[in-house]
């Protein structure tokens, strides 16, 4: 018998019924979570705008609340985790998409709205920001953040799937049998939520104290700390005059490209754990390299020192981090600083943050085994050389997928570029607008809005999705043998 006839015999499709039991019970959770931008614009008097999203809270609860009763299963499979996980983030936005569509977007912009926020990128078709209702203005944002938490949720989980180096930077705590994924997901979730609520109600406070509007401090810390990029006027952060107020709110995206379990266990190790972390300390070095850069870029003959500083640490750290805030035109940029900024967000944040990208500590593996093979060459051909990455050694089952994840990554900018290309559009915006959309940063040189073609927005779209799962779980959702048993 074959390798691919063993793999065909013991592959084993998805179970429906957990399938339907998990996708029901985070609808019931999405649920809770919009209520609270429901009553906001209950408060406010926006009853057209509260009355849609009752409406799309009505047809999910008809749908989840039986199949929430499902029996629960001894165990749940890698491809159930990562469907689980792909369909999640789909389902949320076309829920998200009703409201949008009550207030006054077409059905493919609502739709781009939604997958834009709940994905964390923050590309929108929205115009007029400052004309739009409180109520709508705070959803965006909320829908950021919870958004923000379903992708740490789910990256911590499919991590503890494959028991590399990841998982065990991102363990909070003692992990119980590695076979009981339900048990160590549960108990690390309930940690992440405590750690994401105090970032975010502490990045709100700083905010209020340092002079912004409620509104403007509550929905700037909910899409910084989520690393959305969502803001609530047109031109993003340039519309505050207060730089100080900018800086800050552009640290809340900081603190939530750093990994969530970092905080967790430097309240438990203290200080020390910053000298064993290679990602933490990777991020500032980054991206004081990218603000440096981007500062040599800028035209001194159009703007002072002090202000091209200020544009290239907040455009600087929100292309690293992935945020999307944006205190300057992109499209008035240089291709140099335009490529700095590409390059920034293709790396990305930490691994276990809501930050896109393809993360530092991938990065610092792919830089690890440069290093590597260069060693090699001056040693002797019978001598052993250890790859590893700080004090954690280097499987060859992790390279691989850290390998594979970089070039799907790159295979799908280049295939989303091409049409871009087809339709006309200038080469590097084009670039930099797709790269933006699969690192879900969020950071536009125009080319987004509402006169994009639709089939466009779908390309955009689709990018999003894919670069919030990572790109494997999509193709295990699209893998036959997921869905049916295959025989010989």
């Amino acid at each position: 018998m074959s390798l691919s006839d063993v793999s065909r015999a013991l592959a084993q499709p998805v179970r429906y019924r957990v399938l339907a039991r998990y996708l029901s019970r985070i609808g019931l959770v999405i649920i809770l979570l919009r209520l609270i931008p429901i009553l906001v614009s209950g408060i406010n008097g926006e009853w057209l705008f509260t009355i849609h999203q009752l409406l799309a809270l009505a047809v999910l609860s008809a749908i989840c609340l039986p199949l929430a009763r499902l029996r629960p299963p001894e165990d749940i499979k890698r491809n159930e985790v990562m469907v689980i996980s792909a369909l999640s983030f789909v389902l949320a936005a076309a829920l998200e998409a009703i409201p949008f569509v009550g207030a006054g977007l077409s059905g493919i912009d609502a739709f781009f709205e939604a997958v834009s926020g709940v994905t964390t990128t923050g590309l929108s078709t929205m115009t007029g920001l400052q004309e739009h209702s409180t109520g709508v203005l705070f959803a965006r944002s909320w829908m950021q953040w919870y958004g923000g938490l379903g992708v740490v949720a789910f990256s911590v989980a499919l991590l503890f799937l494959d028991r590399g180096i990841a998982s065990r930077r991102l363990a909070m705590g003692e992990i119980n049998d590695s076979r009981d994924f339900l048990g160590n997901a549960h108990s690390h979730s309930i940690n992440l939520l405590i750690i994401y609520c105090a970032l975010t109600l502490f990045a709100i406070g700083v905010l209020l104290i340092a002079g912004a509007s409620p509104l403007s401090a509550v929905t700037h810390a909910l899409s910084g700390v989520s690393t959305g990029g969502f803001s609530i006027y047109d031109s993003s952060l340039a519309a505050i005059d207060a730089w100080p107020v900018q800086f800050l709110m552009m640290l809340c995206g900081v603190a939530g490209a750093v990994s969530l379990p970092f905080y967790y266990r430097l309240s438990r190790t203290g200080i020390k754990e910053l000298s064993c972390n290679p990602e933490v300390l990777a991020l500032p070095v980054i991206s004081i390299t990218i603000i440096g850069l981007l500062f040599l870029c800028l035209d001194s003959s159009s703007a002072d020192v002090l202000s091209r500083l200020k544009i290239a640490v907040i455009m600087g750290l929100s292309a690293q981090t992935t945020t999307g805030f944006a205190n300057a035109d992109v499209a008035s940029l240089d291709d140099t600083a335009k490529l700095s900024l590409i390059f920034s967000m293709l790396v990305g944040g930490s691994i276990g943050s809501t930050a896109g990208g393809i993360k530092i500590l991938r990065f610092l593996i792919v830089l690890r085994l440069l290093q590597f093979f260069i060693e090699r060459t001056a040693l002797p051909a019978h001598a052993v050389l250890e790859r590893e990455l700080g004090d954690d050694k280097l499987e060859s089952d992790e390279i691989e997928r850290v390998l594979l994840l970089i070039l799907i990554f790159i295979g799908t900018v280049l295939c989303s570029w091409l049409p871009f290309l087809m339709a006309g559009y200038d080469p590097m915006d084009a670039l930099f607008e797709v790269v933006s959309a699969c690192s879900t940063t969020g950071l536009s040189t125009g080319i987004t809005g509402r006169g994009l073609e639709p089939w466009l927005k779908a390309v955009l779209i689709a990018d999003m999705l894919l670069g919030r799962v990572e790109f494997i779980a999509f193709l295990v959702f699209l893998y036959p043998r997921t869905w049916i048993k295959i025989r010989s």
